[in-house]
């Protein structure tokens, strides 16, 4: 199934997988109605973890400010979107360079530290995912807006 352009890029910014959001609070200082999107990831069993030495993975809570900097917790509203049905955990994510055929290479083998994998959204960017959350011991693999399989 395509996913749209804007799902992907906030997948991206704010994948990660963790303890469960079963809440629906306000966007923090921003009306709920727009840029909602619902993704419904359930977190497989010993996620979230304790969290690694960058605080990948750390559990957190929607506008609750519990990741540092650079860190954001994959519950809360990003760029105008926020997910909903997604794990809630302290996450990494960058955009990818102009150009870039692989965005977790050009980001360094550590980025992510220890018990977590570099996942990529399409070339455009990269996002840190405990070892233990991935779905299937794999990243999400994202496809293109009409990819041909509407």
């Amino acid at each position: 199934m395509a996913r749209n352009l804007a799902l992907t890029a906030a997948l991206l910014l704010c994948a990660a997988l963790g303890c469960k959001s079963g809440d629906s609070k306000p966007m923090c200082g921003a009306p709920r109605d727009a840029g909602v999107v619902e993704v419904g990831i359930e977190a497989p069993p010993g996620c979230p973890p304790t969290p690694n030495e960058l605080g990948i993975g750390k559990p957190c809570t929607m506008c609750g400010n519990e990741c540092e900097s650079p860190l954001h917790c994959t519950c809360d509203p990003y760029l105008g979107l926020q997910l909903e049905g997604v794990p809630c955990v302290c996450t990494k994510a960058q955009p990818a360079p102009t150009g870039s055929t692989d965005p977790c290479k050009d980001v360094g083998a550590n980025f992510c530290g220890s018990n977590a994998t570099c996942c990529a959204v399409l070339n455009i960017a990269a996002y840190c995912v405990p070892d233990v959350c991935l779905l299937g011991g794999q990243c999400i693999v994202f496809v293109p807006a009409d990819a041909g399989t509407d």
